[in-house]
């Protein structure tokens, strides 16, 4: 879904008139909801060795991949995390992730300099749960051969290369800029290049970005990179997409019954304010719910919200516990911005 870095606006706009069409009905539905009782809220907490460490996204608008990555390494009891650049890209090269590259290159015409840039990025937003059937299908690559948070830049000092850290949108910009003047660089002035598992080199990162345009760069590379390490899951299960409706928590508390995490499309403004109760299409964000207990003070069930910003707490409003960027948030509170939720059923 629209992660909360979006910014530019025809990004904003074709993911609203992509949601439209698929929730109309939904607002058919009052505000009100079929709480949840005491007895049908037992303390549950589905937090494993996979899901302690929070990934950070920062700015690269991927959270319904990093939902996704985890709620994949959960639900198969994978020995490592499966990468959530992998799961992005991977969708970019969807049916829709083409068309709504498409879309946006046609309809953006009138962007300006730094917004056609960005277009030509793999920053777009998607749906969790074509991102799970797309990994389910193609099998995962583990993080650590496809970072998701940094990657590994090396830098020409004279007849040395100088390594440090990027985060993935500084990255990616970083490498579009190469790329557009790849037939000006050769192995004497590349000024910079980029190291990955079977890309060691500044010539193999040369002779990617020579074979390649904005659109398949990246799927060239995570093919490259995890060519010798994608490894298949044990079987492809069924998603499920549930639009909020009054039933919701009560179909959400069975799945968590069944130790089943939650990916939830909320607006994400809930966050950082506890008050906010609306639901706006251009502030969506996906994160997963991973435990659940009962709130004596608020009467009512309450759930733990995994973002992927990391371990921080800061950004979130203080009337919320927080445990290492994952935070409780009441029943109520999440249904008034809440739009859909998915989950994977186990057999």
């Amino acid at each position: 879904m629209i992660c909360r870095t979006v910014s530019d606006r025809f990004s904003i706009l074709l993911m609203k008139w992509i949601l439209l069409t698929l929730i109309f009905t939904q607002f058919a539905f009052a505000g009100s909801y079929q709480q949840t009782s005491k007895d049908h809220c037992p303390a549950i907490d589905l937090r494993d060795q996979h899901l302690k460490e929070i990934r950070n996204q920062k700015k690269v608008s991927w959270c319904y991949a990093f939902t996704a990555a985890d709620m994949l390494t959960y639900t198969f009891d994978l020995p490592e995390k499966a990468s959530a650049a992998d799961v992005a890209i991977n969708y970019n090269d969807s049916s829709l992730g083409q068309f709504t590259r498409w879309l946006i290159r046609t309809f953006g015409r009138n962007a300006t300099q730094g917004e056609q840039e960005n277009f030509m990025m793999p920053h777009q937003t998607g749906f969790n749960k074509v991102a799970l059937d797309r990994a389910m299908r193609d099998g995962y690559c583990p993080e650590r051969v496809f970072p998701s948070e940094a990657w590994t830049k090396m830098s020409r000092e004279g007849s040395n290369w100088l390594e440090s850290k990027a985060d993935l949108r500084t990255s990616m910009l970083e490498i579009f800029t190469l790329i557009k003047e790849q037939q000006n660089l050769n192995a004497a002035n590349l000024p910079f290049y980029f190291h990955f598992k079977n890309v060691e080199s500044p010539e193999a990162f040369l002779n990617l970005i020579k074979a390649s345009n904005s659109s398949n760069f990246y799927s060239n590379l995570r093919k490259v990179v995890c060519q010798n390490d994608r490894i298949k899951f044990a079987d492809r299960l069924e998603t499920v997409m549930y639009l909020k409706d009054a039933l919701t928590f009560s179909v959400m508390n069975k799945q968590l019954n069944h130790s089943r995490i939650i990916g939830i499309d909320y607006d994400s403004r809930l966050l950082e304010d506890s008050q906010n109760s609306s639901v706006s299409l251009s502030r969506l964000h996906t994160s997963s719910i991973v435990a659940r207990r009962w709130n004596e003070t608020q009467h009512e069930c309450q759930y733990l919200v995994r973002d992927s910003y990391a371990k921080q707490c800061r950004k979130y409003d203080v009337s919320y516990e927080c445990e290492g960027g994952q935070v409780w948030i009441d029943e109520s509170k999440i249904y008034s911005n809440l739009l859909s939720f998915v989950y994977i059923i186990k057999k």
